[in-house]
């Protein structure tokens, strides 16, 4: 599994589609953040299931 690399350039380019403000100084930050949770994403969507298993309706501890 290759690693989710994210740049200020696409943290900029999301933000304007989403309408978003992000202040300048908080850029790098916002794209460190944005790149651990892309990664943590691939992690769960990358982890395979039998074709048996189903959502639980309930969850119980």
């Amino acid at each position: 599994m290759a690693a989710v690399r994210v740049t200020e350039a696409d943290v900029e380019r999301l933000a304007a589609v989403a309408g978003v403000p992000i202040d300048p100084a908080e850029i790098a930050a916002v794209t460190v953040a944005l790149g651990v949770l892309l990664n943590a994403a691939q992690l769960v969507g990358d982890f395979a299931l039998a074709d048996d298993v189903e959502a639980a309706p309930v969850f119980r501890p």
